[in-house]
């Protein structure tokens, strides 16, 4: 199989500066690519970008630094592809932060500030990016997570993750007609995120078997101009990736809250679960379940 290859080609990857981004950004530098590693500056004004950048120069690669915010400076992190190589062809959404807490805890303003980060971020940055993107039918790798399977003491975290979920499957159809492919990963990985974690037995389990560095090989493929998936959401970690859908069971038939009640049990009943591939299809299924005639929407709004 033909080695996929970057060169020529920029990828902007933010939070870069450490963990996951870190691995994106010497993945993609080590296939040929021009990076631009985000990251926020500390303190002192220098920041883990620049250790990365210096990383994938003395390998031989090409690389600059940014320290905008995701949140407030979309424009500053996609000029700096457009200001070092004049074009942006993969944006990888990976920046993030960690706070944990009950909902009735985390102060609203920490609500807000992990939106920000998470959600906000990934839509400001895609949207800077999206003229560029357009013109070089690039493609969109967003992070999402697995916490919304359901995970205690994190809701603000799990909102902004099922938000970049949903912009993800958005994104991919409207980006369908200039050829921009937007899919979305699910980290299975050790960092300092997920270092947090307060059971030590399964964050030693973590820290032993999902090393970051297993994920960016799956990420790298996302990025590529020839991966045939878009609107799709997988679940990386430890040297697998697996595929991650939303299905719809059969369901109940009712016109009472009491009937509905009586069958509880087939609601949850997932045999004959189907997996529709955009909205309209889903009303699809449902009207099937109804018993409607179909040709109804003879010549209706196709997606």
């Amino acid at each position: 199989m033909t080695q996929i290859r970057f060169d020529g080609q920029a990828v902007l990857v933010t939070g870069a500066g450490r963990g996951l981004g870190r691995e994106h950004a010497l993945a993609f530098a080590a296939r040929g690519a021009k990076v631009v590693v985000n990251d926020v500056a500390d303190a002192e004004g220098g920041g883990p970008a620049d250790a990365v950048v210096a990383e994938i120069t003395a390998a031989g690669g090409v690389a600059v630094a940014d320290t905008h915010s995701v949140a407030d400076e979309p424009d500053g992190v996609v000029g700096a592809a457009l200001d070092a190589y004049g074009r942006l062809d993969v944006v990888v959404n990976n920046a993030g932060i960690s706070h944990g807490g009950m909902f009735d805890q985390i102060p609203a303003e920490m609500f807000d500030k992990m939106l920000a980060v998470h959600l906000t971020g990934t839509v400001n940055v895609t949207r800077a990016a999206w003229p560029h993107l357009k013109a070089a039918r690039g493609r969109v790798v967003n992070t999402t997570s697995n916490s919304i399977f359901g995970i205690t003491g994190t809701s603000h975290y799990i909102t902004a993750k099922g938000g970049v979920l949903g912009l993800t499957k958005s994104l991919a159809m409207d980006g369908r007609g200039d050829g921009i492919r937007v899919n979305a990963i699910m980290p299975v990985a050790y960092t300092r995120m997920t270092a947090g974690i307060p059971d030590p037995v399964f964050r030693g389990f973590l820290e032993k078997n999902f090393t970051p560095d297993k994920v960016a090989p799956f990420v790298v493929w996302l990025g590529s101009e020839d991966v045939p998936v878009s609107g799709e959401i997988f679940s990386v970690g430890g040297g697998r990736a697996a595929r991650i859908v939303l299905g719809v069971a059969p369901g109940a038939l009712a016109d009472t809250p009491e009937a509905y009640a009586a069958q509880a049990g087939q609601l949850l009943d997932l045999d004959g679960v189907v997996f529709p591939a955009d909205a309209t299809r889903e009303v699809l299924f449902a009207a099937a379940s109804l018993g409607l005639a179909q040709d109804e929407l003879e010549g209706a709004w196709k997606q």
